[in-house]
């Protein structure tokens, strides 16, 4: 069994090999979808926390696994990620275990890695100006995964906390050599911006973000405020947005835009397009979008499971981690 934790998971990053994956994997949910029971969620009132159990198998890849993680938004207070949490790899052939993978490092991978694979559908080849509201694990990880997407002209971020947004600009601008700022206002950050990230730990019904704030032709990636009673995003935009979404099961219990929405009748499900047909639609993204585009990632238990396949195999192929025989006595 081999054991990657965090420092193992950065050091096997490979986005465009990652997006490729969970491109070809998506394609093929549209013709097999994957098996993959409702997640059980157990929530800790006292924290205002909750922990999620999610077991996946894939059956073009005969991959099994399953993925446990907690999310405390209070760890932040604590200078703790707010995300904690493993994902099992299993042999399929034997059911024995083949990784233990850093769940939170993984989580922000995938997550950032699907606002990618949208982003790449549905925004021009051209230079593009990124707002990233949020200055956490996700806004780094989406800064590096829109890098490696599109050609950026400046990146802003924005959060609640401006010295962490200001830490987060100046340690990626030495990483990437490119110009990014912390700015102090939402307002600020949204003013010109080609592509919004969301990537909060907002838990209200009042949206972050309202419509008039963001250019006609913005997409949006939506991947914080993870609950029904949070909106980063006014659900009275979506009835004039393309609407996407990684799988629209869990969006429509998990996603408080999307729900409200819906039970509002704003949109209705058929104007909700999952990302197997998004992948599956081979027009060029000048053919796809017209106008403001919106993509919300609730997180699925088989793009978990792809990306640590990605992973394992890249450590596998570059001698990364620490074998552990558990079975040995």
């Amino acid at each position: 069994m081999l054991l990657l934790n965090s420092e193992d998971i950065e050091r096997c990053i490979n986005f465009p090999r990652l997006v490729q994956a969970l491109e070809e994997a998506h394609r093929g949910f549209a013709l097999a979808s994957p098996v993959v029971p409702q997640r059980l969620i157990i929530t800790h009132e006292r924290q205002r926390a909750f922990s999620l159990f999610m077991p996946a198998f894939i059956p073009q890849s005969q991959t099994l696994g399953i993925k446990v993680s907690s999310f405390h938004p209070g760890n932040a207070e604590r200078g703790l990620s707010s995300v904690n949490g493993a994902v099992l790899l299993m042999d399929i052939e034997t059911g024995q275990l083949l990784a233990i993978l850093d769940g939170a490092t993984l989580t922000a991978l995938r997550t950032s890695a699907m606002s990618a694979l949208a982003t790449d559908k549905l925004c021009p080849h051209e230079r593009l100006n990124l707002a990233v509201i949020g200055a956490g694990t996700q806004a780094a990880a989406h800064i590096r995964a829109m890098t490696t997407i599109r050609e950026l002209g400046w990146i802003k971020v924005f959060s609640r906390r401006f010295n962490q947004s200001v830490a987060l600009a100046e340690r990626l601008s030495n990483e990437l050599s490119l110009p990014i700022t912390a700015v102090r206002s939402m307002d600020e950050a949204l003013a010109d911006a080609d592509i919004v990230c969301t990537t909060t730990s907002h838990d209200r019904a009042q949206p972050l973000i309202m419509a008039h704030q963001l250019k006609p032709s913005a997409h949006v990636n939506a991947i914080g405020g993870s609950s029904l009673l949070a909106c980063e995003i006014d659900p009275a935009m979506l009835a004039d947005a393309q609407v996407h979404v990684d799988h629209l099961g869990c969006a429509r219990c998990e996603s408080g835009e999307i729900s409200q929405a819906l039970a509002l009748s704003i949109i209705g499900e058929k104007d909700i397009r999952e990302m197997s047909a998004l992948v599956a639609d081979h027009s060029p993204p000048a053919m796809l979008k017209r106008g403001l585009s919106y993509f919300r990632s609730v997180g699925h238990a088989s793009q978990d499971m792809v990306t640590a396949t990605c992973i394992y195999a890249l450590a596998k192929e570059k001698h990364i981690g620490m074998n552990c025989n558990y079975l040995s006595t």
